[in-house]
């Protein structure tokens, strides 16, 4: 955690703001759709479990962060970034962040497209898909849970503007016989995802490093999303 020049410990929106630029830096910048990260601060230890497993958050934890989150979207929303709550977890509270725009013309890609309708999805309506995604995340934790294991959705790549044959790649080998890894595993052109792997990492260090020095995370996420940077995404992956 970052500490001001006073010394005085950052608030908690100052605290969600950087653990947002520290995890999701891509899709702020606009060179992916999305990012997803758990986010522990005001879980409290003590206020027992929900029924599903899940860590529980105190009644006043759970306004300061409600109020904290609500000034971050508030930010965020006219920059063409949305926040949502996926799950509650043992860990914490998971949290996808991204950009409706870029998601709906990835989740539009013929082959992306067809793998969600065979799973259930109506790709033609993100709001939905959004929901559909919220369910199933609960139900394979709820399943981890009872069975001890960690599961996800196996489709949850394409929501984070994953590679397809990525993922259906690690779908298909049970996440085993990769040919690298880094942000997510690899069974598809390995040199174009390394590339993408260092471009991430370089935003993220360069992001983090204008926010510590004062740069707003609204001024980060302040992009033109018909930039032809999209394009160059699309074909680095």
């Amino acid at each position: 955690m970052i500490i001001g020049a006073s010394g005085a410990k950052p608030s908690r929106t100052a605290d969600l703001e950087r653990k947002l630029v520290h995890h999701c830096s891509p899709a702020l910048a606009g060179l992916k759709p999305a990012n997803m990260f758990v986010y522990r601060e005001g879980i409290d230890a003590d206020a027992g479990e929900n029924p599903d497993g899940s860590a529980a958050l105190s009644a006043l934890d759970s306004t300061k962060f409600a109020h904290d989150l609500g000034i971050c979207r508030k930010k965020l929303e006219p920059c063409g970034v949305r926040i949502e709550i996926l799950a509650r977890r043992k860990t914490g509270l998971l949290l996808y962040v991204y950009r409706p725009t870029m998601l709906r013309a990835y989740l539009a890609q013929p082959e992306v497209f067809r793998y969600l309708q065979d799973e259930g999805y109506d790709p033609s309506d993100l709001s939905v898909c959004i929901a559909k995604l919220h369910r199933r995340i609960c139900g394979t934790d709820l399943a981890a849970t009872l069975s001890g294991s960690c599961a996800f959705p196996h489709e949850i790549g394409f929501f984070l503007g994953y590679p397809y044959d990525d993922v259906v790649g690690f779908i298909e080998n049970k996440g085993e016989n990769s040919l690298c890894s880094g942000c997510w595993k690899v069974y598809s052109r390995a040199r174009d995802a390394q590339a993408c792997f260092c471009c991430y990492k370089t935003c993220t260090a360069a992001y983090e490093d204008l926010f510590d020095e004062g740069v707003p995370i609204d001024c980060l996420a302040s992009i033109d999303e018909n930039f032809p940077a999209q394009e160059a995404f699309a074909a680095a992956v």
